[in-house]
């Protein structure tokens, strides 16, 4: 699969460099950030062929956790506006979580909300306390 791929590129002698489908990079022979949409074994090959010119080479393939994929996701489809809110008061509330696909840390939305322990703490905080006690989700889902 491919992925992109960041090399910083120091020292050794000038070059350059191509993978099918990408520019070419280019290497100064002083520092370079080289970009390459590339799987993992055409950027070890990358690397070979750079420290094949003398050049000290770091590599980093920066991947999304799943959790910050659900998160991306989640603020995207609120901010696009695909996905509302639960209530017009969840952008200023304390209990929003875009980590959640509730959306509610207090689970007051559809979906599950924080455990026990972490809503218990954080009601020692008046904000919390009162968007708590405000959430108009919250007495639709006690009746």
């Amino acid at each position: 699969m491919k992925q992109l791929w960041i090399f910083q590129v120091r020292n050794g002698e000038a070059f350059q460099a191509q993978v099918k489908g990408n520019p070419i990079m280019k290497h100064d022979g002083k520092l370079s950030i080289l970009r390459c949409l590339c799987t993992k074994e055409e950027a070890t090959e990358l690397e070979e062929t750079f420290r094949g010119h003398g050049c000290a080479v770091e590599s980093n393939c920066p991947m999304e956790t799943s959790e910050q994929n659900t998160e991306r996701k989640n603020i995207m489809q609120v901010l696009g506006g695909t996905r509302p809110f639960p209530c017009l008061r969840c952008p200023e509330c304390a209990w929003f979580d875009p980590h959640l696909d509730s959306l509610c840390g207090a689970g007051f939305a559809q979906g599950e909300g924080w455990d026990d322990d972490a809503i218990k703490g954080s009601m020692s905080s008046e904000k919390f306390r009162n968007d708590f006690t405000s959430c108009p989700i919250r007495e639709d889902v006690l009746q």
